[in-house]
């Protein structure tokens, strides 16, 4: 088990791991649009918006956009993957969480990128770069913030601590434990406010951005999964395939019935069942899918420990064997049709669907 000790900037900057290169045949981002928002009959406030400055007034009143979600996108200049992989985040999380893990190493992102998988990256509505309404009635109650002790425990990488100290978390973590544990003050770095009332803002984003490209296969965590259902329901030619990691919850009777024709791979780590909380999420889950399948639907299951691997907690994308669970994603997706280009009669392992 990694001691978890404390990582330092400099530590990070040593931990990197620099892969050979890759060429880019494009990059960028945008966002994905909102419907205008009017506000009428807010106060108009003076600030102070600098120390010493001189106050300016600020009328709240207006045009404002609510709803906007933030997208990136990366395209191998020889790609040999035909559908785009479209990653979409867990809760409280951005879509930083696929890009680069706690320690520095390369995350699941760039793994498919190098193999040469088109990939788009989304922070969702009131996330990261997305942000948020003030006024906006979604965004009336408090919002929720995880805690250092609280994120450790739901997150299953270990059970409850009083205080996240690196002491405490070693102690606490579960056995073969995975997660980069002298990095955890830095995986919560990246753990945001989020509300409990945005779905609907999140969904009609999501289905902008599946509008906004080509048919894609969705890789999706926690949260996320929902979403993808969801979308995929309503936008199910834009959709070829979904792999959720660790899904929170079914996609609804919407989805049951819509869902017919796009495959579902889902993989589950071995530290559920420490928490009281998510067995009885997976058995929730569990039976929604079986309803997909009794529907005709490709419903596939990867439990790590059944593939050796073990100490795999919720966050799978940044555990120290994140690659290895790539690996078995990217065989998962040799099978989606339309997915894979044409051998291009170069036998390295640049292809997406090689480990």
């Amino acid at each position: 088990m990694p001691r978890a000790g404390t990582l330092s900037m400099d530590d990070m900057t040593d931990k990197m791991t620099l892969s050979a290169a890759y060429t880019l045949r494009e990059m960028g981002s945008f966002y994905l649009g909102a419907p205008p928002h009017t506000v009428a009959g807010a106060d108009v406030s003076d600030y102070v918006l600098a120390p010493g400055g001189v106050p300016v007034s600020i009328d709240p009143n207006g045009t404002t956009s609510v709803g906007q979600a933030w997208g990136q996108y990366f395209l191998p200049a020889a790609a040999t993957h035909s559908l785009p992989l479209s990653f979409w985040h867990g809760g409280s999380l951005t879509g930083a969480m696929w890009e680069t893990t706690p320690d520095g190493r390369e995350g699941w992102l760039h793994y498919f990128l190098r193999h040469g998988c088109p990939v788009y990256n989304v922070d969702a509505v009131e996330r990261g770069r997305a942000g948020w309404a003030p006024r906006d009635p979604h965004f009336s109650s408090p919002a929720i913030l995880r805690t250092a002790e609280d994120s450790f425990c739901q997150f299953s990488i270990g059970s409850r601590v009083q205080r996240a100290t690196p002491d405490a978390l070693q102690a606490a973590a579960y056995p073969h434990c995975q997660f980069p544990l002298a990095a955890f003050e830095h995986f919560m770095c990246q753990v945001m406010p989020r509300w409990a009332t945005t779905d609907d803002l999140i969904l009609a984003a999501y289905c902008w951005l599946l509008d906004r490209i080509d048919p894609q296969i969705i890789i999706a965590h926690s949260q996320g999964t929902a979403f993808a259902l969801r979308a995929a329901a309503l936008r199910p030619d834009r959709v070829k395939a979904i792999v959720d990691i660790e899904p929170a919850q079914g996609g609804g009777e919407e989805a049951l019935a819509a869902l017919t024709d796009i495959p579902l791979l889902l993989v589950y780590g071995d530290n559920l069942h420490y928490d009281a909380r998510w067995p009885q999420i997976r058995a929730r889950t569990d039976a929604y899918f079986a309803q997909l399948s009794a529907r005709g639907v490709r419903v596939d299951v990867l439990d790590l420990p059944q593939a050796s691997l073990l100490g795999n907690f919720h966050m799978l994308m940044m555990e120290l064997n994140n690659h290895a669970i790539a690996a078995l994603i990217a065989r998962w997706l040799m099978d989606i049709p339309g997915a894979s280009r044409p051998d291009d009669g170069n036998d390295d392992d640049g292809k997406c669907e090689q480990a």
